[in-house]
């Protein structure tokens, strides 16, 4: 049993890695909008496929809410305030 469960939270463990590199890419995105270095150029390159993906995941969703078109930048601080509630009751309900 005590197997099963190290499985368990070593999977939640990857999820939250997951989550804080995802939100990372989105606040390097975010930055590059006002500044344009090299660093941050060449991290936004970096993680441009998975913050094209969850942008699209994300617009997804609000068309289901509204029929208004929504800019990147607010589509990104929505999956900005999304990751981090998901993180927080994650964390809430694990005790970590």
């Amino acid at each position: 049993m005590e197997l099963l469960t190290n499985l368990i939270l070593s999977f939640v463990h990857l999820f939250l890695v997951a989550t804080d590199i995802l939100f990372f890419l989105l606040v390097v995105r975010m930055l590059s909008y006002r500044w344009q270095t090299r660093w941050l150029t060449a991290f936004n390159s970096m993680g441009n496929p998975a913050v094209e993906w969850f942008a699209g995941y994300i617009k997804r969703a609000l068309c289901h809410f509204s029929k208004k078109a929504f800019s990147e930048k607010v589509v990104l601080f929505i999956g900005m305030l999304t990751i981090s509630l998901v993180r927080f009751f994650v964390a809430a309900l694990l005790g970590r």
